[in-house]
């Protein structure tokens, strides 16, 4: 189904298909839709295929695995750390400069 496209709006093709042509002619041209519509869908699956043959025999799978595989970094938590771990470096200084004095 097309994204967007609702029940409405497929009645609403569907009613000006039986009128411009015709129900006499509806099978046939429906018939004929669908072998267009076979033909690109095997075309596509084709396309794929070889897309994806031409990335394993370039080495893009092994790239593409290997940044699957990384790990992710939550920078967010990466941040807070830093910020904790620098207060913490601010006041243990402090404590030892109070301490010096």
């Amino acid at each position: 189904m097309l994204p967007g496209v609702g029940g409405f709006e497929y009645l609403f093709i569907a009613i000006l298909i039986i009128i411009f042509v015709g129900p006499k002619d509806l099978p046939s041209v429906i018939r004929t839709f669908g072998k267009y519509f076979g033909k690109l869908k095997n075309f596509t699956r084709e396309f794929k295929s070889s897309i994806n043959e031409f990335a394993k025999e370039s080495g893009v799978d092994d790239v593409k695995s290997s940044i699957e595989k990384a790990k992710p970094i939550n920078l967010t938590e990466e941040i807070t750390n830093s910020i904790n771990e620098t207060i913490k470096k601010t006041t243990d200084s402090d404590k030892i400069n109070e301490n010096d004095k």
